[in-house]
């Protein structure tokens, strides 16, 4: 994991004032979306569904819950889920507050039994069910689903008979300042700009008159939450379940990704320690305990991970004093009568904002995971799910009914697993004519594709290469070996280098020479492991800009996550020398030369010290125009990604981690 330092880690306790202020600030982190989601399912199914008090209660104990079932090896915050906002308020209007939370308690017990069935036969199976094209999509019907609600909020619905000119500007005004707040703010403001919106959006309203305080002068200062209870306030039905139950494969999948991203903050693999099996547990008996109570389903706020990078506090001592204050703040009758008072319009310009966010981050996960459009298959997966999603869809079976995004949820994993591969059909889809034409384009490119590699053949590179790959090669000689080899690559890399004529006078005459432009190139190391090399290229060509991207390799799907993009303004006009010690399964590499394309670069190289031929092969495809200069091409890749025979985890070596 390439992870900061955390300042105090996960089991330990920190002085009395500091566990105070850093439980608050997670507090705020989760406080306006865990309000805003009682808020908004009331919203969109016209009662009563959900209470803020319940809501904030039962986000605390979830918590507790989560920390207990992880042995307090995971500081994960627990909240309230955007996810089920249309889902619950479907569930409500289908069947009442019963039909609710009988469908909120089925997503709790769907966690559990997924957490078995890791723990029995691992997790492999999951990312079959739950690929991109289907995460995607759903998460884009959560959003858009929602959008009709945000407008109506404002108050600017088709059909609106009087525009309220105040509660416009209010709207307004809430958005420009979440949307500033997002775009400028710095350090902990910038992790919460939805609860800075709305309390400036309430600010406003409270100017223009738009609020009513008498709900506030008539609650009590401490007061005992609505808790709906089975048996006790209502009737538990299965009448909305497969509405609102197969949500859970869409969190599901949020929560592998909130954990994986979490790990990489803290540089502790939660994904294995304590593992998924138990991470998933603890939010299912979390959303199962929450809809007992009468809450909404539960989920890792990603608002609470930002405040660990950020504060670099990884403690779940923290987590569990935060968890704890939202208890208490659930028993505060005058604080949580004021949350009530918000006018719609604060909530609309919020709304606008994050139901767009919601839908957006499903576009991004189609991107990010490279989904290809151009294949029929995904786009029939896509567009089905998103024509049931948002176009109101219900089946309906006896007295249950599965409806709108729940029914595009089933019918998206349904058919990504029975649906074709277009692999499988090529044979028998593709004419002869486009046979020919794709053998003469194969013919035509063949030879510019194996002059892409260059494999340095010398008997020192073969010597030092040997050193290198030694396991009893100690830190200090590995990293010199490291800058030396990479010396070597950049001058094979020059080869084809142009250089100006100069005039100089030598100790004898004057004569016309030949003489390299340094301030033309670039050398762009991935962190961390390309910095070995760094040292060996700026000794050929010192006056050469550094650039910087920084990814780490998902575990799961071995590809690439990038977390930081550094190159100089000018590097299009440069030719830019990729570093990387491995080319292994080309993921990294090619993300990296990706980013250099969309910056206009032209002109890119890529160095390592070894590669594997599925690596060459992928960066070949993807990149046809950029040559690979390598000291190694090696025999394969193992089961875990990792080249053999290798030189074992560069980075590790280079910098003495293990």
């Amino acid at each position: 994991m390439n992870a900061s330092k955390m300042t105090i880690d996960i089991n330990e306790k920190p002085p009395i004032w500091k566990w105070i202020i850093l439980a608050l600030q997670h507090v705020f982190a989760m406080f306006g979306a865990t309000i805003l989601v009682p808020i908004l399912v009331n919203g969109a199914a016209g009662s009563e569904v959900l209470t803020i008090p319940v809501a904030l209660v039962t986000s605390g104990i979830g918590t507790l819950i989560y920390i207990l079932c992880t042995k307090g090896k995971s500081p994960v915050y627990l909240g309230s889920s955007f996810a089920f906002i249309t889902p619950l308020a479907t569930g409500a209007v289908l069947a009442g507050i019963g039909g609710a939370m009988t469908g909120a308690m089925l997503v709790g017990l769907i966690y559990v039994i997924v957490a078995l069935i890791i723990a029995i036969v691992g997790k492999e199976w999951l990312q079959k069910i739950l690929p991109p094209i289907v995460i995607g999509p759903m998460i884009m019907i959560i959003g858009l689903g929602l959008a009709s609600s945000a407008v109506s909020s404002i108050g600017i619905a088709a059909g609106t008979e009087a525009i309220s000119i105040k509660g416009v500007i209010v709207a307004l005004f809430t958005f420009l300042v979440t949307g500033l707040v997002m775009l400028k703010a710095k350090g902990f403001f910038k992790v919460v700009p939805f609860l800075i919106g709305i309390a400036s959006g309430y600010i406003l309203s409270c100017i223009l008159g738009l609020v009513d305080f008498s709900p506030v002068l008539a609650a009590a200062f401490f007061s005992v939450p609505d808790f709906v209870i089975p048996f006790v306030s209502y009737t538990p039905t299965f009448a909305a379940a497969l509405t609102i139950a197969p949500i859970a494969l869409v969190t599901i999948a949020e929560h592998i990704g909130d954990h994986t991203a979490l790990s990489t903050i803290i540089g502790k693999d939660l994904i294995k320690e304590p593992g998924l099996n138990r991470t998933l547990l603890g939010d299912g008996l979390a959303t199962l305990t929450a809809a007992l109570l009468g809450g909404p389903p539960n989920t890792t706020y990603g608002e609470n991970t930002s405040v660990v990078g950020m504060t670099k506090v990884a403690s779940v001592w923290v987590i569990g004093l935060a968890a704890i204050f939202a208890i208490c703040l659930g028993f505060l009758g005058k604080f949580t009568a004021l949350i009530s008072t918000i006018p719609s319009p604060v909530l609309g310009g919020v709304s606008l904002l994050l139901y767009g966010f919601i839908a957006v981050n499903g576009l991004k996960v189609l991107i990010e995971n490279r989904v290809d459009f151009s294949k029929s298959r995904n786009v029939i997966i896509a567009s089905s799910m998103l024509v049931l999603g948002l176009g109101g869809a219900a089946l309906t079976f006896g007295s249950v009914t599965v409806s709108g995004m729940s029914l595009a949820a089933v019918v998206g994993v349904l058919l990504n697993l029975l649906l074709p591969h277009e692999d499988e059909e090529k044979e028998e889809t593709k004419t002869e004519e486009a046979k020919i034409e794709k053998e003469e384009e194969k013919d035509e490119n063949k030879e510019e594709v194996e002059n892409t590699l260059n494999i340095l053949d010398h008997p020192l590179v073969e010597h030092k290469l040997s050193i290198l790959r030694d396991k009893k090669t100690g830190t200090k000689e590995f990293r010199e070996l490291v800058s030396e080899l990479g010396m070597f690559l950049c001058y094979e890399a020059m080869r084809d280098a142009s250089l100006d004529d100069v005039e100089i006078e030598t100790p004898m005459t004057k004569l016309i020479a030949k003489r390299l432009d340094e301030d033309k190139y670039a050398f762009l190391p991935i962190l961390r492991a390309g910095t070995g090399m760094l040292d060996g290229l700026i000794n050929v060509i010192p006056n050469a800009k550094i650039g910087h991207i920084g990814m780490y390799r998902n575990e799961e799907t071995l590809e690439p996550v990038r977390y930081f993009f550094k190159v100089p303004k000018d590097i299009k006009n440069r030719e830019v020398l990729v570093l990387d010690p491995m080319l292994a399964t080309g993921g990294s590499g090619c993300d990296a030369i990706e980013q250099l394309k969309k910056e206009g670069v032209t002109k890119i190289k890529f160095l390592c010290l070894i590669a594997a031929p599925e690596g060459v092969k992928r960066m070949q495809e993807e990149h046809p125009d950029v040559k690979i200069y390598t000291a190694a091409l090696d025999e394969k890749l193992n089961e875990n990604g990792y080249i053999v025979p290798g030189l074992g985890d560069a980075g590790d070596r280079i910098f003495g981690t293990k």
